[in-house]
């Protein structure tokens, strides 16, 4: 029989491999996770060309952003974000509200905005996606393999990792798939159900300064038979008033447009 401070060392040298073994690429997601953290609270314009792939039909929109950079009682970053279309007419002053992990919709003809429910959010906001999620705190992953990628006429070599939320995350895509070169740049990413079926597909076509570094500001999003072409500009660094993150005054806000 092993003595027990070799049982121990057995034990804990396995937990050490198979942690190693889950997050074998820390370093990498560390750089994906610095690209998604501006320093201080900004506003951005989002510019939107939306295209139905099965009519051909095209329309832009236009939104204002303001996001709100706050701390957390356990000391993680998060930006609280609203989105307000300003155009076309027939959208106008519709926006939706990310405040922690919650989302509101507010469209101007309702009386108050309506919060989306877990599989809407997870289905639908891009804009957690680049700001909120923590992928090196909030998901564990694994290496799917390497391949060159090519965007915008330039070949990418990247690694793949996959990503799947960790126990009692909410709000995220059950598996993501990404394609990060090695400075931890993301160039494609894929989304998943938990049944694997594939609903939403992402391509970072376009990379400048951002606030205060250099982000993701170019973006073509298919999903469902639409393909959305989505550009940020105009960000700046900001005071953002406390009382734009309140989903009570989100019909204030709307009869503002």
């Amino acid at each position: 029989m092993l003595p027990l401070r070799c049982i121990l060392i057995l034990v804990l040298g396995t937990m050490r491999i198979v942690a190693q073994e889950a997050n074998p690429r820390l370093d990498l997601v560390r750089k994906l996770d610095a690209l998604r953290l501006p320093g201080s609270s900004f506003t951005a314009t989002v510019t939107i060309h939306k295209t139905n792939t099965k009519k051909g039909e095209t329309e832009v929109v236009h939104f204002t952003q303001q996001s709100r950079r706050r701390v957390e009682a356990n000391g993680r970053i998060v930006f609280d974000t609203l989105v307000r279309c300003i155009g076309p007419v027939k959208d106008a002053g519709k926006s939706l509200l990310f405040v922690g992990e919650a989302c509101w919709f507010y469209a101007p003809k309702a009386r108050n905005a309506s919060r989306l429910s877990t599989s809407q959010v997870a289905a639908e906001a891009w804009v957690a996606d680049l700001m909120n999620w923590s992928f090196a705190e909030e998901f564990d992953h694994t290496v799917a393999g390497s391949e060159r990628i090519e965007v915008g006429g330039t070949n990418h070599a990247c690694t793949v990792l996959d990503f799947r939320p960790k126990v009692g995350i909410k709000n995220r895509s059950p598996l993501v798939r990404c394609w990060l070169d090695d400075q931890g740049r993301p160039w494609k990413m894929e989304h998943y159900t938990a049944s694997r079926r594939l609903f939403r597909s992402v391509l970072i076509v376009k990379y400048a300064k951002f606030v205060d570094g250099v982000r993701p500001v170019g973006l073509v999003i298919t999903s469902a038979g639409a393909k959305e072409e989505i550009v940020l500009g105009d960000a700046r660094s900001a005071v953002v008033a406390d009382e734009l993150f309140d989903p009570a005054r989100l019909p204030l806000h709307g009869k503002e447009n």
